[in-house]
């Protein structure tokens, strides 16, 4: 198995595992955005930059190969002890000892046991988790996975850690072979991007404080700047002083379906966290306005936050609901990047894969169609609405958007724009990002232009 690195640290890491246990405990009871989860799990907590990659590598290592981790330990745990507290101190060492390569496996079982020790309630389990772990030494980490011949799903879910739902889905619609490369893509670990801010700074002088940090330039207009090392991004002082900001590249290929002019006015419907709004306002320049709307006040405050960071003044929060926007026909060009189940970026969010259900996609796509609808009631004559989604399903996708050109004759599908390269853009002329094809973020969108 393919083991990320990371120097084992025996002074901090008690603590740090402590903190592991209390956030996958608070995630297994009350499962939800896992970032948020880990920013109020990292409150008052005083850890070290290398701890916290400690902290984040463990919970999303755990998270992301869930199943696989919990059919390890079954081998080696009774049936009558199916315990969850006992369960998260076990995968919590299983997956040290199967994937971090820089933690020695004495360490990984001995801090194991102190951690089933340190709770009056798991106290009692200190001596089975010192087994487990030494048995899953002694079988040389070695797991035999189910025979494929007599139950294919089971043995993709085990192995690749999905829900047999998700497996079934993908196999009908794509194959075995790409399904394997899904998954596969779904379970590494996922690259962090800097967008490079438009104005403010050269390229040559961002490229010239990030040369050490970064690989060069790609992507949408070239902005975007794949971190080298396993940096925390909040660190770094080119995003606490709005010369860059966090976004992976496909989102940028998003914001060129809109292919935004000088001067433009503009609405994001669903703009928090507030990446693509950024974007799209320094493309509309000071002359061109980008309202920025969303339902909950706390999420526009994202949006908000990094505006203000990136010192961008043509912005204007809204907070009100997207199917009742409250004007009609008056915005040049507006973006729907509209809810979804998420599943062409499941590398970045692990959680979903367990959090998600198939009535899920019935219930966004509803969802989708209520807001596309909203949306373009407000696009003035001539203008564009690009609707795009993270999801890689089609009811979500292609379905969504051939029944609203049946539903909306003024409407129709417009051509891609030449800054998006041809290999983003499938048969039927949607902007389509395949993970396992790509090598990147799933995302799927729609340039519509609406004309009368």
């Amino acid at each position: 198995m393919n083991k990320p690195r990371h120097r084992y640290s025996e002074k901090s890491a008690i603590n740090s595992r402590q903190l592991v246990l209390k956030i996958l405990t608070e995630f297994d009871k009350n499962p939800g955005n896992l970032e948020k989860i880990i920013e109020k799990g990292l409150n008052n907590t005083h850890i070290d930059h290398r701890d916290r990659r400690f902290v984040f590598e463990i919970i999303y290592g755990v998270i992301r190969h869930k199943t696989t981790l919990d059919y390890a330990v079954d081998q080696y745990v009774s049936e009558k002890i199916k315990d969850d507290a006992l369960y998260r101190i076990l995968r919590i060492g299983a997956y040290q000892l199967l994937y971090m390569d820089k933690v020695p496996d004495h360490a990984a079982v001995n801090e194991s046991v102190k951690l089933a020790k340190i709770d009056t309630r798991t106290e009692r389990y200190s001596g089975i988790v010192n087994a487990v772990m030494r048995a899953i030494i002694n079988s040389n980490k070695v797991i035999t996975f189910p025979d494929p011949q007599k139950d294919l799903v089971e043995r993709l879910s085990i192995e690749f850690s999905h829900p047999r739902w998700m497996i079934e889905r993908w196999l009908k619609r794509l194959g075995l072979a790409r399904t394997k490369r899904l998954l596969s893509f779904n379970n590494e670990k996922p690259s962090i991007y800097l967008r490079r801010k438009l104005r403010d700074i050269s390229r040559q002088q961002f490229e010239s404080d990030a040369r050490t940090i970064s690989e060069p330039a790609a992507g949408y207009l070239n902005l975007y700047y794949k971190l080298k090392k396993t940096l925390l991004p909040e660190s770094l002082r080119m995003i606490q002083q709005g010369m860059c900001v966090v976004q992976a590249p496909s989102s940028g290929w998003v914001v060129a379906l809109l292919d935004v002019k000088k001067g433009e006015h503009l609405l994001d419907v669903c703009s928090a966290p507030g990446g693509k709004t950024a974007l799209i306002s320094e493309l509309a320049g000071d002359t061109g306005t980008v309202v920025a709307s969303e339902l909950r006040k706390s999420r526009l405050m994202s949006v908000v936050e990094m505006t203000r960071r990136m010192n961008l003044h043509n912005v204007y929060p809204l907070v009100c609901d997207g199917e009742h926007l409250p004007s009609t026909g008056v915005f040049d060009k507006v973006l729907l990047d509209a809810p979804c189940t998420g599943t062409g970026i499941l590398h970045r969010h692990p959680e979903a894969r367990w959090i998600k259900n198939p009535e899920d996609i019935e219930k966004l796509a509803d969802l989708q169609k209520r807001l596309l609808n909203s949306a373009a009631s407000v696009v003035a004559p001539g203008g564009i609405l690009v609707y795009s989604t993270c999801s890689i399903e089609p009811e979500e996708n292609q379905m969504q958007v051939e029944n609203f050109l049946k539903t909306h004759p003024e409407f129709v599908l417009d051509q891609i724009p030449d800054s998006i390269p041809a290999k983003f853009v499938d048969d039927s002329g949607y902007l389509f990002i395949s993970p396992y094809e790509h090598d990147m973020d799933g995302m799927f969108g729609a340039r519509l232009k609406r004309m009368v």
